[in-house]
């Protein structure tokens, strides 16, 4: 077996401990990496990382990395760092693996696959949605017309916001960069641009009224003639679903229900409610379960790894994750303000004041 990848963990919040922690746990134990350091500027965020990885260390900064004798970098910090972050790693000497959205702007995205291409090292995008089996199958049954062409779509995701930020710079446009449409919708906007590509018109709202904003509104048509629109929130509750209508039936998926879809035919009285297997031994017998969320977080790594180590080629790479910071880009460069009918007419013109539409 090749040797184990020597990682360093770079951000030590709330992503780390919730879903890193655990998968690089579990790919210690399987022998494939050892986590050997960790940095945040909170110390008392590192400790807690190391009750996870007793042997790693500690860096107080991230020039220490190349004291070291390291593979990769995974860059868990706040969005407005990745770039900087990124461009140090891969100077460094280290393959990166980038959460999303890998970077601020498409500028700084630009440059991480330009440093990534000058020192020959792999850059991959933390887009964990496109392993899973729910999304792969929709995007098949899609491509092999099963249900026919596309008539039209919405996906909806959202509700009360209860991510366990460390601070306020979330909600601060000066920090964050975006709101909803840059954490949330940049998964589903990488998903729609896997499935169909590029959008030829968008059209967007949202309420952001000089800071981030907490709803979203999108209506995107495609080049095979069907529009659809998509629904964000960090207030409101949504369905949190995907519904694609074709000429001969339906597709739906919950969001991150990573092992199962729902579909269906116009003209027949039943539905199907699909679970995922891999393939058995033989063609037609299921074999183990598909891989579950927590699955598709470990499979996502290990085809990381695997690229590094030169035996895959990377399912994300840097300028995959870009196609979807182009579009919110474009999103945000022409915003309007979304319909608000409980403010007054003098809070309307306030909020026109303040929303920050270039259009």
């Amino acid at each position: 077996m090749p040797e184990a990848l020597r990682i360093a963990l770079v951000g030590c919040g709330a992503v780390s401990e919730l879903y890193y922690a655990p998968a690089l746990q579990a790919l210690e134990d399987a022998g494939l990496l050892r986590v050997e350091a960790l940095f945040d500027p909170n110390p008392e965020r590192v400790v807690l990382l190391r009750r996870a990885f007793p042997a790693a260390r500690r860096i107080d900064a991230l020039a220490a990395l190349t004291e070291r004798d390291l593979d990769l970098a995974i860059i868990a910090s706040p969005p407005r760092y990745h770039a900087a972050q990124t461009i140090q790693a891969l100077q460094g000497g280290l393959s990166v693996l980038c959460e999303k959205p890998m970077a601020a702007s498409v500028a700084e995205g630009e440059a991480m696959i330009e440093a990534a291409t000058a020192t020959q090292r792999v850059l991959a995008v933390g887009l964990v949605r496109r392993f899973f089996p729910a999304t792969r199958a929709i995007r098949d049954l899609l491509a092999c017309n099963v249900l026919g062409n596309v008539a039209s779509f919405y996906c909806y995701e959202g509700g009360r916001f209860q991510w366990p930020v460390a601070s306020a710079s979330f909600f601060k446009k000066e920090t964050a960069g975006g709101g909803v449409l840059l954490d949330v919708g940049v998964h589903l906007l990488d998903l729609l641009l896997w499935w169909w590509g590029e959008p030829v018109e968008v059209r967007y709202e949202d309420d952001a009224m000089g800071g981030v904003e907490a709803n979203s509104h999108l209506t995107l048509t495609f080049a095979r003639d069907f529009t659809g629109e998509v629904r964000l929130s960090r207030d409101w509750t949504r369905p949190n679903r995907y519904v694609i209508r074709c000429t001969k039936g339906w597709v739906r998926w919950t969001a991150n229900e990573a092992d199962r879809i729902q579909m269906g035919f116009h003209g027949v009285d039943y539905a199907h409610h699909i679970l995922f297997y891999e393939h058995g031994r033989e063609q037609d017998e299921p074999g183990r379960p598909g891989d579950t969320f927590e699955q598709s977080f470990i499979r996502q790594l290990r085809n990381v790894i695997a690229a590094v180590q030169g035996t895959e080629s990377l399912v994300v790479p840097g300028q995959e994750g870009l196609r979807s910071l182009r579009l919110i880009e474009r999103c945000y460069r022409h915003r309007t303000l979304m319909p608000m009918p409980w403010l007054s007419n003098q809070e309307v013109e306030r909020a026109r004041q303040l929303s920050p539409s270039s259009s």
